[in-house]
């Protein structure tokens, strides 16, 4: 046998193990029900929960007009008095609520009554409701910031479990999670980079740049607490392990651009029906979501209830499921103890609906928690 024949043979075991792992790649998408799982409020809670928040700081002494001008808005649209010791007991309009009136209204260059003025806003003329828009966008940041310091088990439960079983390579993360949640369990994955496919403008200080070769991907669709972008150079820094639009409040200076001084915003899509996906990185991290899915053998839905209002998302699944070359196998976890059979039928009713080849969805009845602690129990897939 020549040189040649003998380092090929030796390299065909090698070539095997890399197409099986090619063909065994999965995408994990984890919707709100997974943040859940590890303390986050849903949306028909994050109003409340900021409101019982806000009350304690008062008693504290600490304070900001923000939160004032936040709850002068509810109390003129919605009859609120957040001030009161019972406010957290009001039936509080849902996120999407709010932030749908206030962005028509503004897409459509109107406003209300007294709410036309301009306010001062780091140096910026802003109208009033353009202001309290980005306001409500940060109050989402400090909420989340304040509900999971330090409380995360099942996230990181679930990157161990992966990469004990080998399988944390061959997967990817979709989230539609503003939380750094599995961005903070896979930054602890041992000898793994977290790749979220976009460049950070503080790659080398502070960032590393990830390996190819050792990295996990993590695409998110609707952006993330831990970025801040901006608007002017177009750059994009990145704050490791912390929720950096959190400074936009409280330490503004941190957050100004070192290039161009501007005052870096967030990348957050917030959770209405006039979703703009218009920003570069989002558009960039889209296709790259779409890339990954297009060569997934299973998706594995985690927390997500597959709502009608997320045309994105479902327009992103049907290119996948039109154009790719196979159907990937899509598992549904989303089970958890307060789901009425009324909630469980019209979630099913939604996947079904959609998805073109039936047979390829399986209703695991499992929990997210459950899931972390035995992902192989969710994703063993006949060949």
């Amino acid at each position: 046998m020549s040189n040649r024949n003998r380092r090929t043979s030796r390299t065909d075991p090698d070539r095997m193990r890399d197409q099986r792992a090619q063909e065994d790649k999965t995408v994990v998408f984890l919707g709100a029900g997974a943040s859940r799982a590890d303390g986050a409020p849903l949306q028909g809670e994050l109003f409340r929960d900021y409101f019982r928040h806000y009350n304690d700081q008062r008693r504290a002494s600490i304070d900001h007009n923000w939160d004032r001008e936040l709850a002068t808005l509810f109390d003129v649209f919605f009859g609120i008095n957040v001030d009161t010791p019972d406010s957290v007991n009001h039936a509080f309009p849902t996120f999407e609520e709010v932030l749908g009136v206030i962005e028509l209204a503004n897409s459509q260059g109107e406003t209300f009554r007294d709410w036309g003025t301009s306010q001062a806003t780091n140096a910026q003329q802003k109208p009033r409701l353009q202001h309290i828009h980005d306001v409500m966008i940060l109050l989402i940041a400090e909420i989340l910031d304040h509900k999971l310091r330090g409380n995360a088990t099942h996230h990181p439960r679930l990157v161990r479990s992966l990469q004990d079983a080998g399988q944390l390579r061959n997967t990817s993360f979709i989230s539609l999670n503003y939380d750094i949640l599995i961005d903070n369990a896979l930054l602890g994955a041992h000898g793994l980079d977290l790749d979220y496919t976009v460049e950070f403008v503080n790659t080398g200080h502070g960032w590393r740049k990830p390996r190819t070769a050792q990295s996990v991907k993590l695409f998110k669709l609707h952006g993330s607490l831990n970025w801040l972008y901006c608007p002017t150079c177009r750059a994009m820094r990145i704050t490791p392990q912390e929720k950096g639009v959190c400074r936009l409040k409280w330490r503004p200076d941190d957050c100004v651009c070192s290039k161009c001084q501007t005052l870096a915003v967030p990348i957050i899509i917030p959770p209405t029906y006039f979703k703009a996906l218009s920003n570069l990185y989002l558009r960039q991290i889209w296709h790259a979501a779409e890339q990954a899915l297009l060569g997934c053998r299973r998706i594995v839905f985690c927390g997500y209830s597959f709502p009608d209002a997320d045309v994105h998302v479902r327009y992103l699944l049907k290119r996948v499921e039109v154009n790719g070359a196979r159907t990937p196998d899509v598992f549904v976890v989303n089970e958890h103890a307060d789901k009425d059979a009324t909630a469980r039928q019209a979630e099913k009713g939604r996947y079904t609906r959609f998805f073109r080849d039936k047979a390829k969805i399986h209703w695991t009845e499992r929990s997210f928690e459950d899931f972390c602690e035995n992902p192989a129990s969710v994703m063993e897939v006949t060949a």
